[in-house]
């Protein structure tokens, strides 16, 4: 049934939450302090048994705008993900990790890109990575990369061109081979499109399938401006072993592949979409064609030294020594 958005903001913000007391307090100031103001927060407490519960009611009382809600039992990331939206009932959706930063600009930009445009589903801006403290990635100047400082090793950012092509095989093609970090998901989307996708799908990596989806569904543009800033510290997903990564995103025990899980989702996104016969059986051929290179580089061992990385974050003394080996 469709619900009237009258009597709700133009944007929504689901946030997603579980044990998060280091960053939370910060994360509301970021949007609270925001020159766009028309919006609400939904926040979703996935039973957490830190100060979660008492920051998030503290904020409540002090601003309507956020509204709380406690899951009784820990539901796993990717049901409150989907959680959050569900609850929502602006025209406008984003989601917001809780650690992460905005500029107070970065709303108000990201509206205004979809009122300008209304071909374009994604609004989004360029992004900077920062350290558990806060503390921005130094750049390269030669190759303008970040560099991690507890491993020493270059990272890019998605880029800002990520499904901007007018063409909707090649949006598929550039989220499917470019959106590595999935960063476009935290970016302004409108509710109406993003109701024509599954949403987030159980496994890791599903951020990208639902980018993929959207991005068949109508252009994603970002501000040229660096307006959002995703943290790196030790109990990100990122940064998570494989085993430890199925529990966070779902809890309902069951076991699955990862692969079988992210070809059925690729392999369908075009099912159901406003594209012809031939943009459908190219974004077919692209998935087996990427499925192929993505297995090569498992072969190659980059699922382990992805974990390597990960483990740099958690234990400061080897990501020091990671850190040295890299520059030598």
């Amino acid at each position: 049934m469709a619900h009237s958005t009258q009597n709700y903001p133009r944007l929504s913000i689901g946030m997603p939450v579980y044990n998060a007391e280091r960053y939370l307090a910060e994360a509301f100031d970021c949007f609270l302090a925001q020159s766009f103001q028309d919006f609400d927060i939904i926040v979703s407490d996935n039973a957490s048994t830190d100060r979660t519960a008492e920051i998030c009611r503290s904020f409540a009382e002090r601003d309507p705008r956020i509204r709380y809600f406690r899951n009784g039992r820990n539901l796993g990331a990717i049901p409150n993900f989907n959680r959050v939206f569900e609850l929502s009932r602006s025209p406008l959706f984003k989601w917001a990790a809780h650690d992460d930063l905005y500029h107070p600009r970065y709303l108000q930009i990201c509206v205004r890109i979809l009122d300008d445009d209304p071909d374009v589903v994604l609004a989004h801006s360029r992004t900077a990575f920062l350290d558990d403290r806060g503390e921005a990635f130094p750049v390269d100047p030669a190759t303008g990369c970040y560099i991690d400082p507890r491993t020493g090793l270059a990272q890019t950012a998605d880029s800002p061109m990520v499904a901007d092509s007018p063409v909707a095989i090649l949006r598929f093609w550039q989220v499917l081979s470019g959106a590595c970090w999935g960063t476009h998901m935290f970016g302004v989307m409108r509710r109406e499109i993003l109701q024509k996708t599954r949403l987030l799908p159980n496994f890791s990596g599903g951020d990208r399938a639902m980018l993929a989806e959207l991005a068949l569904l109508g252009r994603f543009r970002c501000s040229n401006d660096v307006l959002f800033s995703k943290r790196f510290h030790e109990t990100a997903s990122c940064h998570l072993s494989e085993k430890e990564l199925l529990g966070w995103l779902s809890t309902d025990g069951k076991a699955y592949s990862r692969r079988a899980r992210q070809l059925k989702a690729y392999f369908s996104t075009p099912q159901g979409k406003p594209v012809g016969i031939l943009t459908k059986v190219g974004c077919v051929g692209l998935v087996a064609a990427h499925s192929v290179k993505t297995a090569a580089q498992a072969v190659a061992g980059k699922d382990a030294r992805r974990a390597a990385q990960g483990l740099a974050w958690r234990t400061r003394e080897f990501g020091q020594d990671v850190g040295r080996q890299s520059r030598i």
